[in-house]
Formats: structure tokens, C-alpha cells, sequence
């Protein structure tokens, strides 16, 4: 099992209305600090130098590769909580994948605003984020 220890640069698109751009960014550049234990739960925080005070709960686990019938890679299934000025929670959900063979594993996936995004999305937005190893 693939551990998702350690720090992250994190970085979320939505789709845009505007040409010619079909997405552009949803979040600002994130850090995302992460810990793993033996089972693959997943605890950390995301946080947002360029929007201080944003500072998400991160949850989860690793998720383990499937072969048959489809064949996915390992990947990681999380949520993103904070309780926001007025009181309401924001959740974000987060699926992704490991991609492995370059100089080291990237994680690509697709974000839901599930409810009252932090940066004011409608719910049900969604789009594709992507992880990279903080050096």
C-alpha cells in the first residue's frame, strides 16, 4: 500500500463558461499535510497560503487497486471539511488515483463541492484537482 505521508502541493479547475479556456483554477495553489497508519486511514489539513484562515480537515483512506472487471489504479478516497465565518460546513469530496513512473507518484482526480464550497461554487460543482510532492 502506497502511503500518502508528508506535505503535497494541491490544486483544484473547475469548468469555465468563458472561452477559450474550457476549465480554469478553482483553488489557489493548496499544502496539503497528510499521515497514513497500517490501514490506509487518511487525517491531515489543506491549507491555503494565499486565502489564510482556509483551512480544511482532510479524511479518508487509500484506496487499493482493482484488476477485474476494470482495472483501476491504487488511489485515495477523501473528504474535505471547515466550518466556515457564517456558521455553515463546507464539504468537498476527492477521488483520485496514484499515477507511478515518473520521477516519483502524482495524484489526479475529480473534487465535488458537495455542500457550501468555500469559494462559492454552486454544490455539485465539480473538477479535476491534482497532488504533487511538496520538495
Amino acid at each position: 500500500m502506497t502511503k500518502l505521508e508528508g506535505t503535497w502541493i494541491y490544486q483544484s479547475l473547475r469548468p469555465s463558461m468563458a472561452p477559450p479556456s474550457p476549465v480554469v483554477p478553482w483553488s489557489p495553489p493548496g499544502e496539503l499535510t497528510v499521515i497514513t497508519d497500517g490501514t490506509g486511514k487518511v487525517e491531515g489539513k489543506l491549507k491555503f497560503p494565499a486565502a489564510p484562515g482556509l483551512e480544511l480537515t482532510i479524511t479518508g483512506s487509500i484506496t487499493p487497486p482493482i484488476t477485474a472487471p476494470a482495472r483501476l489504479p491504487e488511489g485515495v478516497d477523501l473528504t474535505g471539511r471547515v466550518m466556515l465565518k457564517d456558521g455553515r460546513e463546507s464539504v468537498n469530496i476527492l477521488r483520485g488515483y496514484f499515477v507511478t513512473g515518473g520521477a516519483t507518484p502524482v495524484i489526479v482526480g475529480t473534487i465535488w463541492a458537495e455542500q457550501n464550497d468555500p469559494l462559492n461554487e454552486p454544490n455539485g460543482t465539480s473538477g479535476p484537482f491534482v497532488l504533487l510532492p511538496a520538495k
